[in-house]
């Protein structure tokens, strides 16, 4: 049997039905009904978010795609690649980065790790950065080491997060003098 109390509870942290003459909802239910959703919605804003930065590594990755890296960006934004040029425009960032793999690196594999993501208050805009691990094939075929950070300022746009900034801060460009080698047959051969 449910106690008179245990009722009372109900009624004001539950399913907010009227029981024993209780107010359906108490302005202190509706306060943290809101803060509650305020919280889902920066918690949200936070996991779209590290999608959109793990989606820039595979639109890296796959190619590049100049198609997959255009959706990423605003119409507006800049991406900075540290003292090797700028891109301006969603449009010059994915084919400028598509372009690059005929002068520049030809094979990428990106590990974008260590996300900070520091959302406004409206959660509408967030300053980000994370760290870059590269594995890297140049146009003439020499294997590289690739580390730094990016430092980015993303915006919410009504289909996804996109970047209005995004620069890269190379500390290591390494080449890598033995190359990259096949898989093994076997993992014994490793």
């Amino acid at each position: 049997m449910v106690s008179e109390r245990r009722l009372q509870v109900l009624t004001i942290h539950g399913t907010g039905a009227s029981l024993m003459g209780a107010p359906a909802f108490s302005r202190k239910a509706r306060t943290m009904t809101a803060d509650l959703e305020t919280r889902i919605a920066r918690l949200e804003a936070q996991r779209d978010i590290e999608r959109l930065i793990a989606d820039l590594g595979h639109a890296f990755d796959s190619g590049p795609s100049a198609s997959a890296l255009r959706g990423l960006f605003t119409p507006d934004a800049v991406f900075e690649i540290d003292r090797y040029g700028v891109l301006h425009g969603a449009d010059a960032i994915a084919d400028g980065v598509a372009g690059n793999a005929d002068s520049g690196f030809r094979w990428t594999l990106h590990y974008l790790v260590s996300p900070r993501i520091d959302l406004a208050p409206d959660a509408a805009q967030a300053a980000l950065s994370f760290m870059l691990w590269e594995a890297a094939t140049a146009a003439s075929g020499r294997a590289y080491w690739i580390g730094g950070n990016y430092a980015a300022h993303a915006v919410a746009a009504p289909d996804r997060w996109r970047f209005r900034h995004l620069r890269l801060n190379a500390d290591l460009i390494s080449h890598y003098p033995e190359g990259w080698h096949d898989k093994p047959g076997a993992l014994d051969r490793a």
